[in-house]
């Protein structure tokens, strides 16, 4: 697929309502993933950090529209200027 295809498809990933309840659902999940850790003080340290990449690779995974949309920008940006450049 071209990049332009992808950013199509991206963006309408973004305003599609199954996006916005996995959003919704991911946020909610990610803080109860906190509370764990804040409401158990004798937590042990392994816990802690399984949690906390947990909460990390949700954060990364809602990103991922935002983060693929500029890439693909920065993409279909570069292919323009090849492309209006005479070749030698």
């Amino acid at each position: 697929m071209s990049s332009k295809t992808d950013l199509k498809n991206i963006k309408s990933l973004e305003n599609s309502t199954g996006w916005k309840t996995l959003r919704r659902v991911m946020e909610a999940e990610i803080v109860t993933a906190a509370m764990q850790i804040a409401d158990n003080p004798n937590m042990e340290l392994n816990e802690i950090n399984f949690r906390r990449g947990a909460i990390w690779a949700a954060n990364r995974m809602l990103e991922m529209p935002l983060r693929l949309t500029t890439k693909l920008e920065a993409e279909i940006a570069l292919d323009k200027d090849d492309s209006a450049k005479p070749l030698d």
